[in-house]
């Protein structure tokens, strides 16, 4: 129990530093819509308020509250069974919204099907050409929103939808 509860934070903490990442100034413009994912039937679209969200999914496993690095606030990451919502407080007072949805694992799959363990032909198959690739990582822009694909030796390893702060 232990062991699992460790892991459980070290995901949560490469999720924090993952988000604390620097954004590109090739970022898509902001008047498209932003990605959804679908979860127990309630869509979470990145960007949006979570109050819906959060009402609908009920009770997180468990949760875990740390500063946001990219603006002044507070990120709250939430575990459900097999994925993990992360959305920020600004200090400002503005509305929060959703930042991070992370599949965990493969009991859970994208709309279009794509789950962690699947090959990367199917990432093509499912999403066509990307819109940029880093090191193994996939990247396709929709809006303010980015889906990252992380692929290893041919096999799809994490799946990480992204709010994009732009400049």
């Amino acid at each position: 129990m232990k062991r699992v509860l460790i892991l459980a934070m070290a995901l949560l903490l490469g999720v924090a530093l993952v988000a604390c990442g620097t954004t590109e100034s090739t970022q898509p413009p902001a008047d498209e819509p932003t990605h959804v994912f679908a979860f127990r039937g309630v869509e979470i679209v990145m960007g949006a308020h979570p109050d819906t969200v959060l009402l609908a999914l009920g009770p997180a496993l468990d949760e875990m509250r740390q500063p946001n690095c990219a603006i002044d606030g507070e990120d709250v990451s939430l575990r459900f069974p097999g994925m993990l919502l992360e959305f920020t407080y600004p200090a400002d007072g503005s509305a929060p919204f959703i930042g991070v949805v992370r599949l965990m694992d493969d009991s859970v799959a994208t709309p279009e099907g794509l789950y962690i363990g699947a090959s990367a032909d199917m990432v093509a198959q499912l999403y066509g050409q990307y819109d940029r690739e880093v090191n193994g990582f996939y990247y396709f822009y929709q809006g303010r929103s980015a889906l990252e694909i992380a692929v290893e030796d041919g096999v799809v390893v994490q799946i990480t939808y992204q709010f994009l702060f732009l400049d």
